[in-house]
């Protein structure tokens, strides 16, 4: 049996879902097999089928979905052997300098809450206030106003940068193709 690589991907609007389906795709164009999951409690890691894992999770209201915490802790002895990458999406990387792991506080949390070793990729999200749900609409509307984003509710606007990840997704494969 052929090992892929587990992407799993832990979404709250669905941004965080694309993102990992269009990384997975370019593992997949170079060869490199996957299989995507969704993070939930029942996310599951198999050493015998998988050899390296990609996670794609998203920051709602300053915190990260703690089955990614959970997801890490269980299987923290594994992720620490196999080639991986954690993907952290968030609206605060709409801008270029908050980017990378040193310059997004919400990048710098994850590590240290989590603990997490691997190579990390901060991508930006997509803000669709028409889809969300009132106090959803709000909540985010407040944290644009005080970080200066965009507050009018009609507005859908996809911050993600393709390139990034595209990129990120084939120095990951690079990465795979090492075997570490």
């Amino acid at each position: 049996m052929e090992k892929k690589v587990l992407v799993i991907h832990g979404s709250r609007f669905g941004q965080s879902t694309k993102i990992a389906r269009a990384m997975a795709d370019a593992l997949e164009k170079a060869d490199i097999p996957t299989e995507l999951a969704e993070l939930n409690q029942c996310t599951i890691a198999d050493p015998e089928r998988h050899s390296g894992l990609l996670l794609v999770t998203s920051v709602r209201y300053g915190y990260f979905d703690r089955n990614a915490y959970r997801f890490i802790e269980k299987y923290r002895s594994w992720i620490e052997t196999v080639p991986s990458l954690a993907v952290t999406v968030c609206l605060t990387a709409r801008s270029p300098e908050k980017r990378s792991r040193q310059t997004n506080s919400y990048a710098k949390q994850f590590i240290e809450k989590s603990g997490w070793a691997s190579d990390l990729e901060v991508v930006a999200g997509a803000l669709e206030y028409p889809r969300y749900k009132i106090w959803d609409r709000l909540a985010i509307q407040l944290i644009m106003k005080i970080t200066d984003g965009p507050t009018d509710s009609t507005l859908n606007i996809e911050y993600t940068d393709w390139d990034q990840v595209r990129e990120a997704a084939e120095r990951f494969a690079g990465v795979l193709r090492r075997g570490w």
